[in-house]
């Protein structure tokens, strides 16, 4: 018997989740990545993502947000959770991978600290660091 979501998004709700997915996508340049809902709801989680490699294809999965208040701030943090998990997979693949070269994993480290690099210095005013 399927389990019954007791918190879940509304449609309207879920739209807005999608588009927080697509800002983050933007900002996290995962343009590489097609990101697309899926249609069963995420398993004793807000929200999940499940990766297919071949096809750069990540799903993610709205679920049960429990006793956490479904707001716009809820769900666009929630969407941001997820689309890191896609930010940090392929450092995660290429680290469990026993014939990755040094190289290999040197190129998807440092695809993260760019992206991490880029948002935030974009965070300070003028690049300079905002100390006391």
């Amino acid at each position: 018997m399927p389990r019954k979501v007791k918190n879940a998004p509304n449609e309207e709700q879920a739209k807005l989740f999608d588009q927080s997915v697509q800002r983050w996508q933007r900002e996290l340049s995962l343009g590489d990545w097609r990101i697309e809902r899926g249609g069963k709801p995420a398993r004793n989680a807000m929200a999940s993502v499940e990766f297919d490699n071949a096809a750069r294809l990540a799903t993610y999965r709205l679920g049960d947000f429990g006793a956490e208040e479904i707001t716009p701030e809820s769900l666009d943090k929630t969407a941001l959770h997820e689309l890191l998990h896609v930010l940090l997979h392929d450092l995660v693949v290429t680290s469990q991978d026993r014939s990755a070269t040094d190289e290999q994993l040197e190129a998807v480290e440092h695809r993260v600290i760019n992206v991490l690099e880029k948002l935030l210095w974009e965070r300070t005013a003028d690049g300079q660091a905002n100390i006391g």
